[in-house]
């Protein structure tokens, strides 16, 4: 109940300068007559450390506006989103009024969410992220099969969206999914099941939550029922 769908149109980008550049283009190309820019970072430690940005938009003839972490909640125009993970993606992602999104990833390479929503690949040393996980050692998550995707499809229904699953009614139809796709044998790959959340209208920190509900139910630990 309650989702908002991603109606607008995507791009995502790899995070070299040029990648940057290509993002930053691709956003100004969508500011409509009487719209803002916005910048979104998670912390603000990303623009000290990225003091390109605010140059590359000094000469841009357009207004801008920054947001930070999860205080984002109505924008007017397009959104460029700064290395998003895939547990913060919704909070620029779920804002009002945002009119396009162009993400420049990081450690993260949200191929599975820039599937579902079709988004446009602007510049890419390697949209598989293999590169990154080759470096760091991390094994890759599998692809979503179509019953775990049936099981999201199915919570997406089920609960509200203007609530957190972190308790009450929403947090027990997300465990009642997890335990039977568990139960059924299928891998859970907690990141890939988040993307597929903020595609497809989860908001806020819902998609942060059920990354750590996915992960204790691969740890093992038995997912309880809460009363509401």
């Amino acid at each position: 109940m309650y989702t908002r769908t991603i109606d607008y149109p995507c791009a995502i980008a790899d995070h070299t300068e040029e990648g940057v550049k290509a993002a930053l283009r691709w956003a100004l190309q969508h500011v409509g007559a009487g719209q803002v820019l916005t910048l979104w970072v998670m912390q603000k430690g990303i623009l000290n450390k990225n003091k390109f940005l605010p140059d590359l938009l000094k000469d841009a003839d357009v207004d801008l506006a920054i947001a930070v972490g999860k205080d984002v909640y109505r924008v007017n125009g397009p959104v460029l989103a700064m290395y998003p993970l895939a547990d913060e993606l919704a909070y620029p992602a779920g804002a009002e009024g945002v009119m396009a999104l162009a993400v420049v990833r990081w450690s993260d390479p949200l191929d599975t969410w820039a599937a579902e929503v079709k988004a446009e690949v602007i510049h890419s040393i390697d949209s598989s992220g293999s590169d990154t996980f080759e470096l760091s050692g991390i094994t890759p998550e599998p692809a979503l099969v179509p019953e775990v995707i049936a099981g999201l499809k199915q919570i997406t229904i089920l609960i509200n969206h203007n609530n957190t699953i972190a308790a009450g009614y929403e947090r027990d139809q997300v465990v009642k999914v997890l335990r039977q796709l568990k139960m059924d044998g299928y891998d859970l790959p907690a990141k890939r099941m988040a993307e597929w959340a903020v595609a497809n209208g989860w908001r806020h920190g819902n998609p942060k939550e059920l990354i750590k509900l996915v992960r204790k139910a691969n740890d093992g630990v038995r997912l309880r029922y809460r009363s509401y």
